[in-house]
């Protein structure tokens, strides 16, 4: 007997039909269904095995990176292309499609190899790890499930690699248009930039007009063909924007799975949560059912948060803070899903994200929630390390929060933290990061003196 035909016969009533397939599974009584649920099923768990071996990254130079050699993020939007979040994405050719190894990566890896480190970004890292913290260089240096790409079995210097993990950015469409980010990535930004147009702060042009590849439809096509010949040898797939709940992209991407499966692929959205409950309902029941049928192995939601209250509302306008719960809760009742908070550490954000910490603690009575941290990578004026060590209360206060079981996470953020008091006072950001605020209250008829009366001193007294 197969695991799955074992668990079934040890739960069965005589009443319940045959089920000797896994995939089956869906097809049962919404009530045998549920029995097995509360046995301690879980969609797919006995298919989850995955038929790749364990690859472990073999280069262990002083600056080697598994990002570099084993992710590639692709924007469809732009014909860009990066290894991490944290590097410069830069054009790839999309005649060749080969976005994993252009002759920047190439170099990169080339540097990492002689353990020297690679400029266009990674230097985010290198000064976490100066300052003593967690970077993601070295967290993802030895972390579970990551495979190392097949070329480094027979060569281990091999520069010229297939990804393990894909990320792509489908499109720009969003239905928000929050402060750090920018029309790359949002469509109301873009309108609300075409409306207003870009403004000079301290010779510094800001908000400008976004162009999208005029090939978007190819590329897209282009990649999907790429999935079809590649897809057996990724381990993850990330599906980001823009939003993709608000994206028929989405779609055809789960589709692409339902006709060519990827049994070893986890399949992972990272998704602001503010849409409709019926459409996070039905992603749920599509890859329930992709699971249970074998054409994906893993389901993992990333919801996008940075705190709590309305300094989340005004800094990731226009959320719905209740909107976002709601459809959190629906992800949380599924024990199935795997389930992360994302959260973007900013001047903005960090005051009240202890108390997004107290409901994370919370939910996690429930079942495991995650919770991962960044800082922002661009615009500089929303550094959190430009008011220097103003925010070390706030990072105390935060850190005093987190469940003891919590360790990984909590290091993490004491790295940002670190990284942030030892910086100094950046005036010129702080003015700059001043007069955007005002522009944005401007166009978007709010408030940040009345949000963030905390920020009001620090921000006059330091932007002269």
């Amino acid at each position: 007997m197969t695991p799955w035909q074992q668990f079934y016969q040890s739960v069965r009533d005589p009443s319940w039909p045959d089920c000797d397939r896994e995939q089956d599974f869906v097809n049962l009584p919404d009530h045998i269904q549920q029995e097995c649920f509360d046995h301690g099923y879980q969609i797919g768990e006995y298919s989850r095995q995955s038929a790749l071996a364990q690859r472990v990254f073999p280069i262990k130079s002083a600056t080697a990176c598994q990002l570099k050699w084993t992710w590639s993020t692709v924007y469809l939007s732009t014909e860009k292309t990066a290894s991490c979040h944290r590097t410069h994405y830069h054009k790839f050719d999309t005649d060749t499609f080969n976005f994993h190894n252009t002759p920047r990566k190439i170099v990169d890896r080339q540097r990492m190899l002689a353990g020297e480190w690679p400029e266009n970004g990674c230097e985010y890292c290198r000064k976490i790890e100066e300052a003593g913290g967690q970077s993601d260089r070295l967290t993802n240096a030895d972390f579970p499930g990551i495979h190392a790409p097949h070329e480094l079995d027979t060569d281990p210097t091999a520069t010229s690699v297939t990804p393990r993990i894909l990320e792509v950015y489908l499109d720009n469409t969003c239905n928000l248009k929050c402060v750090y980010c920018n029309s790359n990535f949002s469509s109301l930004w873009e309108a609300e930039n075409r409306k207003y147009g870009a403004i000079t702060i301290e010779d510094q042009t800001l908000f400008k007009k976004f162009e999208k590849s005029t090939n978007i439809d190819s590329n897209r096509k282009k990649l999907f063909e790429w999935i079809k010949v590649n897809g057996q040898h990724l381990t993850n797939l990330n599906i980001l924007g823009g939003e993709p709940l608000y994206q028929k992209e989405l779609d055809e991407c789960l589709d692409l799975f339902i006709e060519t499966p990827a049994p070893n692929l986890d399949l992972q959205i990272i998704t602001n949560l503010n849409v409709s409950t019926d459409r996070v309902s039905k992603l749920i029941e599509k890859t329930r059912s992709m699971i249970a049928l074998g054409k994906i192995k893993n389901f993992t939601v990333t919801a996008s948060l940075d705190c709590w209250g309305p300094p989340q509302e005004y800094t990731r306008f226009p959320l719905d803070l209740t909107v976002w719960e709601t459809n959190f809760k629906l992800l949380l009742a599924e024990p199935w899903i795997k389930l992360i908070v994302g959260s973007t550490i900013t001047p903005l954000t960090i005051h009240t994200l202890d108390q997004l910490i107290d409901r994370i603690n919370i939910w996690n009575q429930t079942r495991p929630v995650y919770h991962y941290f960044n800082s922002v990578s661009a615009p500089s004026y929303m550094f959190i390390d430009i008011f220097g060590d103003l925010f070390r209360e706030d990072f105390d206060r935060c850190l005093a929060a987190f469940n003891p079981e919590r360790s990984e996470t909590k290091n993490y953020l004491q790295g940002i933290a670190n990284q942030s008091v030892s910086r100094g006072i950046n005036h010129k950001q702080i003015r700059i990061f001043k007069e955007v605020l005002d522009e944005l209250d401007r166009r978007r008829n709010t408030d940040w003196r009345k949000t963030f009366p905390w920020l009001i001193s620090a921000v006059d007294q330091n932007s002269l």
